[in-house]
């Protein structure tokens, strides 16, 4: 390999999200529903009858449906080729949730799992959270699009700025099919913490505002003037005899 092919290579790795080694799913983070938080809105889990169905609370520690109960299905794509389908690649899954108080957010751990092909993928994950319901939306973490894992498991676990909210919005868009049937992104769990997740790396400290890069402008300012004040001073005493 060349020395500039290396480097690009290098440069890949460092734009691509880090996959964690697996880190267990936890029942009593943040998120989990036996912690009081309910989910509010959603795009909707795969639901063909009262006998197959799946439901998004899974991601949070439930295990309702009969389909899979403890992961959650979003609703299917099936592609023309296939019968005709509801869900096309680039459609956004979403689902929106809320904690019983306002909690300080530090770290997520995400976990999925595909067959491969793309079944059951999605190839963006963006996390929004909110101080007051319906938003306005900040977003915690975006993998940006092109997001591609397995075929297998993936554990997505990193530490975010820390950020006070109590509403949430977790968004999955559905992957490009590379089969007869492309079908929805199988989410096994959705934690958040309010520690930050040991051996991964830390978020970068925040960008001051723009009016506190004013006031540090100031203060330095005035620290220069104190400076050139004091050796003003010094300069004019008298010397001592």
């Amino acid at each position: 390999m060349t020395r500039a092919a290396a480097i690009l290579v290098l440069l890949a790795g460092l734009a691509l999200p880090r996959m964690a080694a697996a880190i267990p799913i936890s029942s009593s983070d943040l998120w989990d529903l036996s912690q009081g938080g309910a989910v509010d809105a959603t795009t909707g889990a795969l639901y063909y009858s009262a006998g197959y169905r799946s439901d998004v609370r899974n991601m949070f520690g439930g295990a309702y449906g009969t389909v899979e109960a403890g992961n959650t299905l979003f609703k299917d794509y099936i592609s023309p080729g296939f019968g005709g389908g509801s869900v096309p690649a680039g459609y956004v899954h979403s689902v929106e949730w809320h904690t019983p108080g306002a909690i300080t957010l530090r770290s997520f751990s995400l976990h999925a799992y595909n067959e491969g092909m793309d079944r059951r993928a999605f190839d963006r994950f963006t996390l929004l959270a909110s101080a007051v319901a319906g938003g306005p939306w900040t977003t915690v973490y975006d993998t940006g699009a092109g997001f591609a894992y397995g075929p297998g498991g993936l554990d997505l676990s990193v530490n975010v700025s820390a950020i006070d909210a109590q509403y949430f919005r977790a968004e999955f868009t559905q992957a490009p099919w590379s089969s007869a049937s492309a079908v929805g992104p199988r989410i096994q769990e959705l934690d958040g913490y309010d520690t930050f997740i040991a051996g991964e790396p830390l978020p970068p400290d925040p960008v001051p505002e723009p009016a506190s890069l004013a006031l540090l402008g100031i203060g330095l300012a005035g620290l220069g003037l104190a400076r050139r004040y004091a050796r003003t001073r010094r300069g004019a005493r008298p010397n001592k005899i």
